[in-house]
């Protein structure tokens, strides 16, 4: 004869969350209040393009400018397809020659370290003297060694993208504490489209 199972009731106690749910009412002000420490920034920049479904320009269209600032670790180097940059900044042949110009490639300016640091001086003034001469240009290619840190290409970034008030700067302190030309509300800019350019 089988023995019948007895089946025993288990009663399920319910779950005590209000220890949990006092530490996440106790983080919520501790998480909104670190999200105020944290700072984002965001750069505006393009991706490079590789020339797919670029058309190549007509005899009757203006050549465009290509100006190219290129980040080495011994200065900047300002390059540009559409112009002889030499002519437009005047440089003269008593400057020391570009090296690229002798491998082929685009002759352009170099700006030499001061004192082992960039001088972002003299890269504004020349990019202003360009802009002048090319005003309807907006773009501007970016490039840099691999080795360069990112902080000296956000510090080119922001020296090409406002026009500022003045027109000399005695030394970066200076520099860096001019403000933005204002044509009215709006400011005024001087090479907005900044795209990411492959290094050569």
């Amino acid at each position: 004869m089988a023995r019948s199972k007895k089946y025993v009731e288990e009663k399920l106690e319910d779950l005590n969350l209000v220890p949990i749910m006092n530490l996440v009412v106790c983080l919520i002000p501790i998480v909104l209040f670190g999200m105020s420490l944290v700072k984002i920034g965001v750069i505006n920049v393009n991706a490079p393009k590789f020339g797919m479904g670029q058309a190549a320009p007509s005899d009757d269209e203006k050549k465009p400018l290509n100006l190219t600032v290129a980040i080495a670790e011994n200065g900047f180097r300002l390059t540009a397809g559409g112009a002889d940059i030499n002519q437009v900044l005047g440089v003269t042949p008593t400057q020391p020659a570009d090296p690229a110009a002798a491998a082929g490639q685009p002759a352009g300016v170099v700006i030499p370290k001061k004192k082992d640091k960039y001088d972002f001086v003299k890269l504004y003034l020349d990019l202003v003297k360009i802009k002048d001469a090319f005003p309807d240009e907006t773009i501007i290619n970016l490039t840099a060694d691999a080795k360069i840190p990112v902080k000296y290409v956000v510090g080119v970034i922001d020296s090409m993208r406002f026009r500022l008030e003045g027109t000399s700067f005695a030394d970066m302190a200076e520099f860096a504490g001019a403000s933005v030309k204002m044509e009215g509300n709006t400011q005024t800019l001087l090479w907005p489209d900044v795209v990411f350019a492959v290094a050569q």
